[in-house]
């Protein structure tokens, strides 16, 4: 009887230190790198910073649904003021017809800078009112916002998607009279997938074989700004390439060909010439690791683009989901925006 008893109690020793190691291991996982002070930019005036974060990705996504609002993801409430134009077609994709929800100030007078939004879903999910938050606030703050759904899954594997969102900028200058769109300060916004699209369509500027034949080719389809919020940057990085979404998104691996993974990172497309760039990344994103932007704004600083970078400590991928953290986002892109397509009007 007391050899059972000693081995129920070694038993239970042993049981509690694998669940205490197990706690701790699924605290810690995911944790932060390095913090990078020399690459955070001051956040401008007025703008909120964000909440404080967590010591890892899983205790992050449980307290942001514990703890915090969420904002609608799809479907939000109207905003008051704001004037919504549901589905409009703004081309095609190999015959698939586009669509695009179009938001507006009501009480306009006069042309806008325009801003165009795309979302995220690893190129195989979503719908374009995804960031109607977003399209919403920054409609309220004087601009035309697009919100563009763009081909996904097979059909919208790379380069199409960019050929969606590269049409929906051309859409904008050419209904510019008819919508009241300053088709002079365009700027493009996404987050995750949605971001690596923003970022392609502001560093491949004049690239024919990414302006696909989706209309209004006569159109020029260069953009003023960019905000990535946690968009893939490099698609050649050892730790990164063979994950499951870029290797479905690109249509094979990188060993069978490296140069159309490295023509697809908007790291590797960089030139001096590119517009600004707000750089959003929470620094416990597992899915896109926070080193990607880190690498990314290493290059705008090198190039010396105007540029701003919020790498926000403890928090994971989709962390804007959690409305303090959507409320910091949203005002650095406004403020971001109006000094790159308002300022000097």
């Amino acid at each position: 009887m007391k050899i059972l008893l000693r081995i129920l109690k070694w038993t239970g020793i042993i049981l509690l230190l694998l669940l205490t190691a197990a706690v701790v291991f699924l605290c810690t996982y995911g944790s932060a790198p390095a913090k990078r002070p020399d690459l955070v930019t001051k956040l401008p005036a007025g703008v909120p910073p964000p909440p404080e974060g967590y010591p890892g990705e899983i205790l992050a996504f449980a307290a942001g649904y514990l703890f915090y609002d969420l904002i609608p993801i799809e479907d939000g409430p109207p905003v008051p003021g704001v004037l919504m134009r549901e589905d409009l077609q703004f081309g095609t994709g190999e015959d698939t017809p586009l669509f695009l929800d179009l938001y507006s100030p009501e009480d306009q007078e006069e042309a806008l800078p325009g801003i165009l939004l795309f979302f995220g879903g690893s190129w195989k999910h979503g719908r374009k009112d995804q960031l109607r938050v977003y399209a919403q606030y920054l409609a309220a703050r004087g601009y035309v916002v697009a919100a563009v759904q763009y081909r996904l899954r097979s059909a919208g594997q790379w380069p199409n998607s960019i050929h969606d969102a590269k049409c929906a900028v051309r859409w904008m200058r050419a209904h510019q009279e008819e919508y009241g769109i300053d088709g002079e300060h365009l700027g493009v916004m996404g987050n995750s997938a949605g971001g690596y699209l923003a970022l392609m369509v502001g560093y491949t500027s004049g690239q024919d074989d990414f302006e696909g034949r989706g209309g209004w080719a006569e159109q020029d389809s260069a953009v003023q700004a960019v905000v990535d919020i946690y968009g893939p940057v490099d698609f050649t990085e050892e730790i990164r390439r063979d994950h499951s979404a870029i290797i479905s998104y690109m249509g094979g691996k990188y060993e069978e060909m490296p140069e159309r993974f490295e023509k697809a990172s908007p790291l590797w497309q960089l030139h001096k010439t590119a517009p600004p760039t707000c750089v959003i990344h929470g620094t416990v994103d597992q899915l896109v690791p926070v080193t990607q932007s880190d690498r990314l704004v290493e290059r705008l600083a090198a190039l010396e683009i105007p540029h701003d970078y919020s790498r926000i400590d403890g928090w994971p991928h989709a962390m804007d989901v959690a409305l303090p953290v959507c409320a910091h986002v949203q005002a650095l892109a406004g403020n971001f925006f109006d000094r790159h397509l308002k300022a000097g009007k």
